[in-house]
């Protein structure tokens, strides 16, 4: 009877030490991904913001006279925006789908516009063309495109690192208020006529 109960106490703590092994690896590998992801999310932001500031000191330049017919529109973007320019997003382009959905398809959609406006670049330079041409404002257009595009995903980004956050601050309010929705109305206390409100 003794050596019953010894192996059945010897059987239960392996398996409550397996058990407790096995949360302590799961909550670890969470917050290694936890992360990994913020540490993503803060680079891919940064080069965001790097980009747009680039492509903001590219469209000045294009206004200004002074490059007028010295520089052409394909070598002063390669100069500005260089193919390390989008070292974090060719890196780990896989990694976008720690992102949800929209923010994801955003991010692509910006990276890839970003390198049509670089092949654009080329052709208006081979085709010389020159302010005041119809292809060179739909050049200025596509940049101011692609400008808000960029400045639109960093105040997005910037939001939900903001709401990712404050999420297990906001967490007991939410659950106060889930569980105000759901109290059932005393009887005693609820009209009983139309009258009596």
């Amino acid at each position: 009877m003794v050596s019953s109960i010894a192996v059945f106490t010897l059987l239960l703590s392996g398996s409550v030490s397996a058990f407790s092994g096995y949360i302590a690896s799961r909550i670890s590998q969470r917050q290694q991904q936890r992360q990994t992801e913020d540490i993503y999310r803060l680079a891919i932001a940064t080069e965001i913001r790097t980009l747009n500031g680039r492509l903001a000191r590219y469209d000045g330049l294009l206004r200004s006279e002074l490059l007028a017919g010295k520089v052409s529109n394909a070598q002063l973007f390669d100069v500005l925006i260089p193919k390390d320019a989008t070292a974090v997003f060719a890196a780990n382009a896989a990694s976008v789908g720690v992102f949800d959905t929209c923010t994801a398809l955003r991010i692509l959609r910006f990276y890839a516009d970003v390198r049509t406006l670089q092949g654009h670049a080329h052709v208006i330079s081979t085709m010389g063309a020159a302010e005041g041409d119809t292809d060179f404002m739909r050049h200025r257009r596509m940049l101011r495109h692609v400008r808000r595009q960029g400045q639109g995903l960093i105040r997005r980004l910037r939001l939900r690192r903001a709401s990712t956050d404050f999420a297990p601050l906001l967490r007991p309010f939410k659950g106060a208020a889930r569980s105000h929705r759901t109290m059932p109305i005393n009887e005693s206390t609820a009209p009983s006529t139309v009258g009596e409100i």
